[in-house]
């Protein structure tokens, strides 16, 4: 599985969603990649329940409180990786902590959104707050 996590990262974008609940107010857009044959499970931590949202999909994301992966490869497909649009929906911006869970193994990680983590640089362009 693949985000924008890195330190010299710039923090994504925030943007209205355009949705009602005033908890997913803001989106931040940005593709994931998960790479095939494997399973994945990307994780909003407890203390953020309500407060974050994720979703990716081939088609039009829906926000919700974790995501699931077991990529298949395609046939003819080369790369080993597949692409998918989507991103995460919030109150405000923040610096947000993920869990990301495969092959046995969990790593947390900061993404920033609307605002940048420690180490991060700001969004590249306007961002709404």
């Amino acid at each position: 599985m693949a985000l924008p996590i890195a330190p010299k990262a710039a923090a994504l974008q925030t943007a209205a969603s355009g949705g009602s609940d005033a908890s997913t107010r803001l989106f931040a857009k940005t593709g994931l990649l998960i790479k095939t044959g494997t399973k994945s499970e990307l994780v909003i931590p407890p203390a953020w329940a309500g407060r974050l949202r994720i979703g990716w999909a081939n088609g039009p994301a829906q926000p919700g409180p974790g995501l699931r992966v077991n990529c298949h490869p395609y046939p003819g497909d080369r790369s080993g990786w597949l692409a998918y649009p989507g991103g995460f929906w919030l109150r405000h911006p923040a610096c947000v902590p993920l869990l990301i869970e495969s092959g046995g193994r969990s790593r947390r990680v900061q993404i920033g959104l609307g605002t940048p983590c420690p180490g991060q640089r700001p969004p590249a362009g306007p961002t709404q707050s």
